[in-house]
Order: structure tokens, then C-alpha cells, then sequence
């Protein structure tokens, strides 16, 4: 905490003991603390970002460049390649890009880093889902994967978010498969205060020791055998939690996986 933030929390500490008894005093003392907070978390969130969006600037240019002459290299030069050369070529070009993967990801993940000023709406999250889809059909297809769900109820939620929500949670599914097709059923429950969102399927699923770890930034249980950054499950979490949910996965290793995340209603 900053030096100012410091001298700010000082004096607020002392009007509240000096308001102890005047309850109306000690809720805008409260509501003047929530402001401090959302204002340092946000210019916090703005340095990062700009500091991840400068890193990522610096990094494609050279990355460019290796992808670039990698590619040159492999068209021109390739069928010289033997053994060992062709198997060197093959792991630049893929070193690349991951990469550029990597800062894609990094970079939508810090977007989510400053509070949430996205408008809430009634969003259908049939809709959501049919637009996944169609987005996620060739791989569908590829894998014989079956995918079913409930009726799903409306939400206070911003469709982008919720889309990248469940765009995640269904790629998840459809790369972490067992030996069978892919099979994933979607569902919710509902009581007077949250709507549960549930995505179970039959993959591989997750020792538990590691329930809590998948969703921490670069966590990647299965290591280059599979893509990704280890930052998809991070982006969800920070999602839910913004919009006041929270997210957990129940699974047994060979057992298949349940993700759940609650929206407030």
C-alpha cells in the first residue's frame, strides 16, 4: 500500500472511532473506504495492464521475426532437412507459436484484472451455448463428442463474459478427454439467492490436491502434451468473481470432472 493510501486508511481509522456511535456517519465512512479500495485497485489494474500491453509489443516483434524466417527457412530448405534438423525446425516453429499464444492470453487476461464495467443484462444462456456451438462444431465433429444440457434460466450477466465462460469450459472438455468421445452435460439449480451453473464430463479428470491449483495463472497439469497457457481457467475465476460467484471444480483422477460457478441473482 502506498504512502498516501497509508495516511488515508490513518484517518479514516480515527473518524470511525471518533463516529463509533452515529451510525450513519460510520456507513459514509464505510462507502468512502469502498471508494479508496475501487480507485487504488483500479489504478493498479491500469499500470498492469499497460505494463503487460507494452511486454506483449516488445515480444511479437522479434517473435515476427523468428516465426517469420522459421517459416522461410522450412519452405525453402526443408526437404535438405533430415533427422535431427527436421525435428529442430519443427520445435522452433512450434516454440512460436505457443508463444504468441501465450501473449494473446496474457494480454486478454490482464483485461480483466480492473474492476468490471460491463453492463449486467438478462442474458439466455441457451443462446450463449448454441453460439458456442457453432463456434466449436469441427472439433465437435472431430471428436465424436457429445454434448447435452438442461434447460438453462436466465442471468444478470454480460454476454461476452458468459460466452468466454463457457467457450473454456467445453474446450476444456473436448482437450482433456479419456479414451472415449468426449461426453459433456451441462446443467443449473437454482435457490433464492445464486443460480449454479454445472459442466460435467467424462474426462480425465483431476487428483485432489490439484482442485484448488487449476485455476491459479500458468497452471498447466499435463505439460506440453496438451495445448494452452494455463490462464483459461484463471480468466473464468476472475469473471465469476467480479460479477460476486465463485468457481470450483469436483473430480476424481479417471473420473471425469464437474466444474461449477454460481452467479448471484
Amino acid at each position: 500500500m502506498s504512502t498516501s493510501l497509508n495516511a488515508a486508511a490513518t484517518s479514516l481509522e480515527k473518524e470511525t472511532e471518533r463516529h463509533q456511535h452515529d451510525p450513519q456517519a460510520l456507513m459514509a465512512l464505510l462507502d468512502e473506504m469502498r471508494d479508496l479500495r475501487r480507485s487504488a485497485e483500479s489504478r493498479h489494474s491500469e499500470e498492469l495492464q499497460q505494463f503487460v500491453y507494452t511486454i506483449s509489443h516488445d515480444f511479437r516483434e522479434p517473435l515476427r521475426m523468428i516465426s517469420s524466417y522459421s517459416q522461410l527457412l522450412n519452405f525453402h530448405y526443408g526437404k535438405q532437412l533430415e533427422g535431427d534438423g527436421k525435428e529442430f525446425m519443427g520445435y522452433i516453429l512450434e516454440a512460436a507459436v505457443r508463444m504468441e499464444r501465450f501473449l494473446s492470453d496474457l494480454v486478454n487476461y490482464s483485461q480483466y484484472l480492473r474492476p468490471s464495467d460491463a453492463t449486467l443484462t438478462a442474458v439466455d444462456p441457451e443462446g450463449v451455448l448454441q453460439g458456442i456451438l457453432l463456434s466449436l462444431d469441427k472439433r465437435i465433429q472431430a471428436g465424436h463428442a457429445e454434448i447435452t444440457y438442461n434447460k438453462l434460466p436466465h442471468v444478470q450477466f454480460d454476454f461476452a463474459s458468459l460466452s468466454q465462460i463457457f467457450q473454456q469450459l467445453i474446450s476444456n472438455a473436448l482437450v482433456f478427454h479419456s479414451a472415449e468421445p468426449p461426453r459433456i452435460h451441462i446443467s443449473t439449480t437454482q435457490d433464492e439467492h445464486v443460480t449454479t451453473f454445472s459442466f460435467r464430463d467424462n474426462g480425465l479428470g483431476i487428483e485432489p490436491r490439484y482442485h484448488t491449483q487449476i485455476f491459479d495463472p500458468f497452471r498447466r497439469l499435463h505439460g506440453r502434451e496438451y495445448p494452452g497457457t494455463g490462464l483459461g481457467l484463471t480468466v473464468c475465476k476472475r469473471i465469476v468473481e467480479r460479477r460476486g460467484g465463485k468457481i470450483w471444480v469436483e473430480s476424481e483422477l479417471g473420473r471425469g470432472s464437474t466444474i461449477r460457478f454460481t452467479v448471484p441473482n
